[in-house]
């Protein structure tokens, strides 16, 4: 099911302290909603944004992408970020990844900054001067020492199966 996150001019809720909190269960909206605020409040929506679990891809953790047909930008993040034993960092990140995406005109109306989304570093900068180089060292530690065999025991453990694979977008 595809969800929708916050449209342009509404407010998300409270700030809290973690992803946790916002959303026990990992609900992407939510989080979308919680990290826009907290880390990208001057970036304005100028679109919809909707936000999906995708495949358990094994080399990717999300995407963005604009729909030139009806402007809708779509966030897909990786399934096994639901997953109780990936740190709530790389939920975190990745959806911030996107987002600075999306601020850089990638996936986005907004003006593009630059020619390729990933030139010169452009996105862990970004993250960085919006306070998240911790997080994102984390996350990046974690996915070296660790993404490859979680992988592998999520595949040979059924947990994809039970979930239900979502629909390719």
């Amino acid at each position: 099911m595809l969800l929708s996150a916050l449209a342009p001019g509404e407010q998300a809720p409270a700030r809290a302290r973690s992803l946790a909190e916002v959303s026990p269960q990992r609900d992407l909206p939510p989080c979308l909603d919680y990290i826009w605020q907290t880390y990208f409040a001057d970036i304005p929506r100028v679109n919809e944004v909707q936000i999906a679990y995708c495949q358990p891809w094994k080399r990717r953790l999300g995407l963005i992408r604009l729909s030139e047909e009806s402007g809708i930008t779509f966030i897909g993040i990786n399934l096994l970020l639901q997953h109780e034993l990936v740190p709530e960092q790389v939920l975190l990140i990745t959806i911030a990844h996107e987002l600075a995406h999306y601020a850089h005109g990638f996936g986005s109306p907004l003006p593009r900054r630059y020619r390729h989304p990933h030139a010169y570093n452009v996105v862990n900068d970004e993250l960085d001067r919006r306070g998240l180089h911790e997080a994102r060292r984390l996350c990046d530690e974690w996915i070296d020492n660790q993404w490859f065999a979680f992988y592998d025991m999520v595949q040979q453990s059924g947990w994809i199966e039970a979930r239900g694979r979502p629909q390719r977008r």
